[in-house]
């Protein structure tokens, strides 16, 4: 049985505190009912702009994925390994652990900086105006690593170049979550993992066919290939809307209106329309006042926002301790048990293909499976993988052990891509209050990364000969830290689908449990009151018709 909140259980906060008279929020209400009742095939009809303006944005992470693709797997190739490697005691070249750590860390250091600058700058002066200034930063960023010379200018281009990726790793997870209906905000958050995976696929491919290539350039063209994306995003973006959401929050309800109209196809909105979506962003945002009036960093810390910050950073800490950075040291991995460099790449493209395979499952099913239970299932089953990679890790010289090391990690990466990977951006984007939205996404990355900074730390040195020689073995360490986290989605972790933001703004004020989230109904707009609005039933849902058409 279904708990009710509602007027005769857990009253929410009074229209009157809201400041809306009894009108809006019937319109309110009627554009909220409009928005969950919509399918896929109705939403993309109507919103198909806003999808597109979602992914034009999204697609800056492309460059982030690929990155991490490039240099992870340039650990182990020889044109690499001749300008940044130093002989060990057999006069083999490698690049010391501390300093694949390094490199890899200088990238998450920047991105640091950068989710600083936008949790700043995005509420102040917008998310089209910070993506283009940091696209700009993009562009000049990458000839340093192009041009690297040694190790440390190398670690300087990665930390540079940082700073324009932390930007868009929030920007761009908000933006989609604000500018998208109920029914498509899950689609286009997750397309954000999709992003990366196209990333990683694409430095796999590059790498694979430069391996073949005589000296420097068998390393530098990669870096290169970057430069293929700033220009064009921004001149596109320069044309893209401004999150509505913010503009309301700006106290700017015209521009809000234009912003609207430029996100669904052409006549949909009518005024009355248009009147009742702005009437439910209007509320929305007047429920979440009554509970925090503030919008900065520290409201993310106070009442009900503490709550959602923690499970928000939490989700997103879970994707480094889940065994997916195993997945990013594939090549190095496997050249190490034994595998040839051109086997290790060979299948390391094949993982990587598990990232667009994968995510387009999810968002395939995404609107019809509940949130929790994916997050939950992936941790469950790649705690199982794990624990299989690290039994084969005892059989280090083990022909048969080493390939079935590989087919694992593939099968990991799958698990990842349709469960973790593209579920966290949908939950991250979704469960913050829209008041504070960017600021969340800000802190919930910034513990990500600092996850990244340890586990990057621990990782090179469970898997380099040089160090502590771990090989397959290190998956017991993630096989533990999966049960947990496991255990912590299941007491914490809430599910968000098909809800207003109006209705988990209550849920959570109510401190509602996580496991009762989907089965309780909320009366977000006391309908005692709101039925009152209405001629009769009938004419409300002839207004609900009128905006899903």
């Amino acid at each position: 049985m279904s708990t009710t909140i509602g007027v005769e259980s857990i009253r929410p906060v009074p229209h009157t505190q809201v400041q809306m008279d009894a009108s809006a929020v019937a319109q309110a209400h009627a554009s909220a009912e409009a928005q969950k009742s919509m399918n896929i095939r109705t939403v993309m009809k109507i919103y198909y702009k806003a999808a597109f303006w979602s992914a034009i944005l999204s697609l800056a992470l492309v460059m982030e994925g690929y990155d991490l693709g490039v240099i992870n797997s340039f650990w182990a190739e020889d044109g690499f390994l001749q300008r940044f490697g130093v002989p060990d005691a057999k006069g083999k070249l490698y690049v010391p652990a501390n300093w694949q750590a390094a490199v890899n860390n200088a990238a998450l250091i920047g991105e640091i900086i950068g989710l600083a600058l936008n949790g700043y700058l995005s509420p102040k002066f917008g998310a089209k105006k910070v993506y283009l200034c940091a696209m700009v930063g993009m562009a000049g960023a990458i000839f340093i690593p192009v041009f690297a010379t040694s190790v440390q200018i190398l670690f300087a281009g990665e930390l540079i170049c940082g700073i324009p990726w932390g930007i868009f790793q929030t920007l761009t997870t908000a933006y989609a979550a604000e500018i998208c209906p109920i029914a498509l905000r899950g689609y286009m958050t997750a397309f954000v993992n999709l992003c990366w995976g196209i990333g990683l696929t694409i430095a796999s491919g590059v790498v694979r066919g430069a391996i073949n290539l005589e000296g420097q350039w068998s390393w530098r063209l990669a870096y290169v290939i970057q430069w293929i994306w700033p220009v064009p995003l921004f001149v596109i973006v320069l044309f893209a809307p401004e999150s509505p959401w913010y503009l309301i929050r700006q106290g700017r309800t015209e521009d809000a209106k234009k912003s609207l109209k430029r996100l669904a196809k052409d006549g949909y909105y009518s005024e009355e329309v248009l009147d009742a979506e702005l009437a439910l962003m209007h509320h929305t945002n007047e429920l979440e006042k009554a509970d925090v009036q503030g919008a900065s960093f520290a409201d993310c810390f106070k009442k009900s926002n503490l709550r959602r910050t923690e499970i928000v950073s939490c989700v997103w800490g879970i994707q480094y301790f889940c065994g997916q950075p195993m997945i990013n040291y594939t090549t190095s991995f496997l050249a190490n048990a034994g595998l040839s460099e051109t086997n290790s790449f060979n299948i390391n493209l094949v993982m990587t293909t598990m990232f667009i395979i994968g995510t387009t499952f999810t968002i395939v099913v995404l609107g019809k499976v509940s949130r929790r239970h994916i997050y939950i299932a992936g941790c469950a089953g790649m705690a199982i993988a794990l624990g299989v990679i690290g039994i084969l890790g005892f059989f280090p010289n083990n022909n048969g052990a080493i390939w079935g090391l590989g087919v694992l990690l593939i099968i990991l990466n799958f698990v990842y891509n349709i469960t973790v990977g593209p579920t966290c951006y949908t939950i991250v984007g979704e469960l913050p209050s829209t008041r504070v939205r960017q600021q969340s996404v800000v802190i919930a990355r910034a513990v990500y990364l600092c996850c990244g900074v340890v586990i990057q730390q621990l990782v090179p040195r469970m898997l380099s000969p040089q160090e502590w020689n771990w090989g397959g073995r290190c998956g017991l360490f993630f096989l533990g830290t999966n049960l947990l986290s496991t255990l912590y989605c299941y007491f914490r972790l809430p599910d968000t689908r098909g809800r207003t933001y109006g209705e988990l703004e209550i849920l959570f004020n109510e401190n509602i449990p996580a496991r009762k989230f989907a089965s309780t109904t909320v009366d977000e707009f006391q309908l005692s009151d709101v039925r009152q609005h209405w001629v009769d039933d009938k004419a409300q849902e002839k207004f609900v018709e009128d905006i899903r058409s």
